[in-house]
């Protein structure tokens, strides 16, 4: 019983990261199209915030945790 609920308090707050996340992602992909001159620092910044989502989202999926969030922001 104990084991369950420790991984039930992990998987929610990996879920939690990872809507919050999904959330930065959405508003960078709606502030993009409207940059005129992206700074490199900027492109860094996107490129490691796609890698934070996906490698936490494929840990959720290795966990089998299941959860109702947004949409997949990547494949947006």
């Amino acid at each position: 019983m104990a084991r369950n609920k420790v991984k039930q308090m992990g998987d929610d707050m990996l879920v939690t990261v990872i809507e919050k996340l999904q959330d930065e992602i959405a508003v960078q992909k709606s502030l993009d199209p409207t940059t005129l001159d992206m700074s490199e620092d900027n492109v860094i910044a996107s490129k490691i915030l796609q890698a934070k989502y996906s490698f936490l989202y494929n840990e959720a999926r290795h966990r089998h945790t299941r959860f109702s969030g947004y949409t997949n922001a990547i494949s947006e």
